[in-house]
């Protein structure tokens, strides 16, 4: 096993699996392993180590709302995770090619205010980008340039056609005095510049869009010189169908379709436009991108940058023409001190915007409900239709539809939801109503980086387009109140205030209405330290249905809630501590008698949970059981009539992964 990445003060290490008992893994597979060590062992990039232990798996979370992680997984090769190594042994070994390409621009970018930028467009390995400048390139749309797409492929491709071709005309020059005419070497060249584009992409490891977009560059490039008549739709479509006949799977990659309908919005947007000056003709291909992405932009996102148009219309040409260039020749002169001078005022001017522009990139993002796929389709239609038939019937068509949609999703809206997210052994909440977001536990964080609030938590509320207006933590352990400095980091500290005022460990025991909602603390009735015991008991009801949220109370803390007459009938229940054993007594069960109960629990832990006899108990009473260890975040949706309970995995089923 070789380490591809491993982060400082943990205990796993991210491993390129090389062996594993006697079956060596071919050289052409990736398979990932991640691999618990002591946080004191230091494990350097492309270090081998070998360890005796147990092997399984990946497990992945599936939520609601957010990109399901088995795809990711499974375009990148199987993940999977040992147990706590019996033996470790630690090997430093020459590191990869690869490897020592990043080593060396961390060596002489590190010291520049946008470094994870620099390494992103020379590498494709964007973990040095700050969330925040993540998040600004998102906001206006421009996100697409820190990827090694087709942009950057046919930048570095001219620059080695023409920069081979100066060298070949300055060497003849001097020597024959030019070559003749006869001697056409433009095809010669253009290998020479598709194989060196090739090895930049093997360099950087084989990034999905820098394989797409090196196969549409040498398709471009062997049709143009093959003389062949040909026109550009039915190029891309040959590109499609040879990227598709490569690796079929590459229908799940969302990035695969925005780049081809990115493509081919430029290729009709310069038909439509001949003739036209070169400023128009590159203003409307701006603005144009910017509507035809736009519906695929909702169903992916929930959302779009309304302000596309006019910060791809600046960075751009910024990029293409200043940053990536000088790049490219600041790298190939090794990091000369005179280019680097120059990449040095280009990186303070940039900070300086980049620094204006965070405190209001979040109003250039505008927010809505995911689309479906069938209303993004009719868009697709709608706007096919109008190229052909020259008429704006079709746009008018599509903007009824989607007035349509908007309506009938406000209408058949649920009154309220609360999703039970899958944070593996943990718990996290979120009840809303309308916008508004109520959070109840903030999940886990491993080893002072990692935490469920930045990987699931805030992706699950900006893709819903929540507002968390209120926090409560149900007690202070690592798998509900881990994530809270991360909670913090993000600016919702201030929602803490209300059930946690002054900071206090245990909640404020005052009932309050919420939006329509009645929110009562059950518990804890006494002092006491925020540990198991003393857990924040949760009624929530909103006059007709009524769920109770349990912390991690056992049996003890159960007795005491039904000899104080503090319990109800619920319908939807939040199992005490996961669906421990030593929890969900028969007593509290029988006077609860829910007719919905949901386990958060972990499949791979040491502990079984939910019990089987949790699960009996909870049978006896005729409640149907909902487990996220096996069906991913559960949601439930209230409306005036009904409830309606959706698991993630059920909705988000795909026959070629696994569990």
């Amino acid at each position: 096993m070789v380490a591809l990445n491993a982060l400082s003060n943990s205990q796993f290490v991210t491993l390129k699996l090389n062996q594993i008992d006697q079956y060596k893994v071919p050289f052409y597979q990736r398979v990932i392993i991640s691999v618990p060590v002591a946080a004191k062992i230091e494990v350097a990039l492309g270090t081998q180590v070998k360890a005796q232990t147990r092997v399984r798996h990946k497990k992945w979370r599936v939520n609601f709302a957010v990109r399901d992680a088995r795809i990711y997984g499974f375009l990148h090769g199987p993940h999977l995770v040992a147990s706590k190594p019996v033996t470790v042994e630690i090997e430093t070994v020459q590191s990869n090619i690869a490897q020592r390409y990043r080593s060396w621009l961390d060596t002489h970018l590190r010291d520049y205010q946008l470094y994870g930028v620099y390494k992103a467009l020379l590498s494709a390995d964007r973990s040095a980008i700050s969330e925040e400048d993540r998040q600004l390139f998102r906001d206006t749309g421009t996100i697409h340039l820190l990827a090694i797409s087709g942009l950057h492929i046919a930048l570095l491709y001219a620059f080695c056609f023409y920069g081979i071709k100066l060298v070949l005309w300055l060497f003849s020059a001097s020597l024959f005095r030019g070559l003749p005419q006869a001697h056409s070497i433009n095809g010669i060249v253009a290998l020479i510049a598709l194989i060196l584009c090739a090895l930049f992409v093997l360099l950087c490891q084989l990034p999905i869009s820098a394989q797409r977009a090196w196969l549409m560059l040498a398709l471009f490039v062997a049709l143009y010189f093959s003389r062949l008549r040909y026109q550009l739709g039915h190029s891309l479509l040959l590109a499609l169908t040879l990227v598709l006949v490569i690796n079929p799977f590459a229908l799940l990659d969302v990035g695969m379709w925005f780049s081809f309908f990115a493509v081919a919005v430029i290729f009709v947007v310069l038909r439509l436009s001949t003739g036209r000056h070169w400023l128009v003709r590159y203003l409307w291909v701006q603005l144009s991108l910017c509507l035809g992405l736009a519906p695929l932009s909702l169903l992916v996102f929930g959302g779009l940058s309304w302000s596309a148009a006019l910060f791809n219309l600046l960075f751009v040409p910024l990029v293409s023409f200043i940053l990536l260039p000088l790049l490219i020749l600041t790298a190939l002169s090794a990091f000369r001190p005179w280019l680097m001078a120059c990449l040095g005022a280009f990186d303070t001017l940039a900070a300086k915007g980049v620094a204006f522009l965070l405190p209001v990139s979040e109003h250039f993002w505008w927010s809505s409900s995911h689309f479906s796929l069938a209303v993004v389709l009719a868009c697709y239609i709608a706007i096919l239709a109008m190229l052909m038939l020259r008429s704006l019937w079709p746009a008018s068509y599509a903007l009824v539809l989607l007035t349509a949609f908007t309506s009938i999703e406000r209408a058949w809206a649920p009154s309220w939801q609360m999703d039970v997210l899958d944070v593996g052994h943990g718990l996290s909440i979120v009840v809303s109503r309308g916008r508004k977001a109520l959070v109840y536990d903030l999940g886990a964080s491993y080893f002072g980086r990692y935490s469920i609030v930045d990987n699931t938590l805030l992706p699950f509320i900006q893709s819903e387009n929540l507002s968390p207006e209120l926090t409560l933590l149900s007690h202070r352990d690592n798998d509900h109140a881990g994530g809270l400095r991360h909670w913090r980091a993000a600016g919702y500290g201030e929602t803490l205030a209300r059930f946690h005022p002054g900071g206090r460990l245990t909640c404020n025991q005052h009932a309050l209405n919420w939006h329509g909602l009645e929110l009562t603390p059950l518990w804890p009735k006494f002092a006491g330290t925020n540990d198991n015991a003393n857990s924040c008991v949760l009624l929530i009801s909103d006059g007709t249905y009524k769920v109770l949220l349990s912390g991690d109370i056992s049996m003890k803390e159960e007795a005491q809630l039904v000899t104080l007459n503090a319990l109800t009938p619920v319908d939807v229940l939040v199992s005490p501590h996961h669906g421990s054993r030593t929890s969900s007594s028969a007593a509290y069960i029988n006077v609860l008698s829910p007719s919905e109960v949901i386990h958060s629990s972990s499949a791979r832990t040491n502990w079984q949970m939910p019990h089987p006899d949790v699960v009996a108990r909870y049978q006896a009473v005729g409640a149907r059981q909902w487990l996220t260890k096996t069906q991913g975040g559960i949601r439930v949706q209230f409306y005036r009539d009904k409830i309606v309970i959706k698991a993630a995995k059920e909705q988000k089923n795909y026959w070629f992964i696994m569990d």
